[in-house]
């Protein structure tokens, strides 16, 4: 049986969170707690912005993570049982209940649970308070700087609030607490708030959230696509009306920060909706300076490992797309990697699409949307980002 304090077990999977491969160091004058709340690193080319200890705002270290110490003060609480057979010792095919009963925490504190007779790998969370209230001061000075921009927040929960087994619970925090912290936060000052974890919730037994990877599906970003359309009082995308094309073999990132063979032998299929209109799209891509652009397709990726950039590519790319909506609306999306879904089901809903990975971006967000004519400002970010290190870089595209 493997032993594993709960807080170790939260701090290292913590480490690995959102998008980006840096952890911010304890340098925050304000007393927060900085120490890792975020997600895996994506697969770009580029470098992050990086972090500074002075006040003012300056690219952020592009150092290589710190490793955080386990935290051996704390408790040792002994993860709950599995049925103790790994694949390594049976070569027997695992029964349907055999699977459904795995329970078992791997390298970086990632716990690999079977059910629905598949594994499914799963991240737990946590986050501070203090910056969910740093992402809505951020949010609300963009909205304050664009009085003629409608301003939405979607907070994306992932996969841990919906798939955590019960025996689990005590070793992760409720996105949900935050997610409705930072909406209760921001009703009442112009920005306006797109829910998207009820809807989420109901369809929990449809294919929303990857197994093996820490994102999101493309089903579940259309989920949430619908949500955001029907705020902002444009087209809704139906995805009857979209073309699917399906790739198996996909085995993502919870297998190799896990490192258990598990997810590694039960690969899933990658579902891919292209728009009713994607032949009528002019897509182009920039540098982050916003230079340097090259017309290219919106959907890209045929790489099984990376198969949520199938839009846009790559994550360190400013991209526009144009489309033949004929609508009189502009939208700029402000995201990190769980904002890659959504773009395919804005194409019928806005006459421009511009796309900024906060991560990667290095212009100044408030002129940019001046300069692109903006009428609606997505900031679409999972809950990782919001509460962890990462919201840092809200701060820095606001003031660069």
């Amino acid at each position: 049986m493997k032993k594993l304090p709960k807080i170790t077990a939260l701090i290292l999977t913590l480490s690995l969170a959102c998008g980006c491969s840096e952890v911010f160091p304890d340098s925050n004058a304000s007393g927060k707690d900085t120490s890792a709340y975020t997600l895996p690193p994506d697969p770009v080319s580029s470098e992050a912005p990086s972090d500074t200890e002075s006040e003012e705002t300056e690219p952020l270290d592009t150092s290589a993570p710190e490793t955080l110490p386990p935290d051996t003060s704390a408790e040792e609480t002994s993860a709950p049982e599995t049925d103790g057979t790994s694949a390594e010792e049976s070569s027997a095919p695992a029964s349907n209940s055999d699977i459904n009963s795995y329970r078992a925490i791997g390298d970086n504190g990632i716990l690999v649970a079977g059910m629905d007779n598949h594994y499914r790998g799963i991240m737990f969370y946590g986050g501070t308070y203090g910056y969910c209230d740093q992402y809505m001061t951020d949010v609300k000075a963009f909205q304050s700087a664009l009085p003629e921009v409608t301003v939405y927040s979607m907070v994306i929960p992932t996969s841990v609030d919906f798939y955590n087994p019960t025996e689990y619970k005590g070793y992760t925090e409720l996105q949900k607490d935050k997610i409705d912290y930072i909406e209760s936060g921001l009703k009442s000052t112009g920005v306006t708030n797109v829910s998207v974890y009820d809807t989420l919730s109901k369809h929990t037994s449809e294919e929303i959230y990857s197994r093996t990877d820490h994102h999101w599906m493309p089903l579940g970003a259309y989920y949430a696509a619908q949500v955001f359309c029907k705020t902002a009082g444009v087209k809704v995308p139906d995805i009857k009306n979209y073309r699917k094309e399906t790739c198996g073999g996909y085995v993502g990132s919870m297998y190799y920060y896990s490192s258990d063979e598990h997810l590694n032998n039960d690969p899933e299929t990658y579902a891919v909706y292209y728009s009713p209109n994607e032949d009528k799209l002019k897509t182009t891509y920039y540098d982050r300076y916003y230079s340097n652009g090259y017309d290219s397709n919106l959907f890209l990726c045929d790489n099984a490992s990376y198969y949520y950039l199938s839009f846009l590519g790559s994550d360190d790319l400013i991209a526009h797309i144009k489309t033949n909506a004929k609508t009189g609306r502009n939208l700029v999306v402000i995201k990190e990697s769980y904002g890659n879904g959504l773009i395919p089901f804005f194409t019928e809903s806005f006459d421009n699409i511009y796309v900024l990975d906060l991560r990667y971006c290095e212009v100044n967000a408030i002129k940019f949307c001046k300069q692109v004519d903006a009428t609606d400002l997505l900031f679409a970010n999972c809950a990782y980002t919001v509460a962890g290190g990462n919201c840092d870089y809200f701060s820095y595209i606001r003031n660069i």
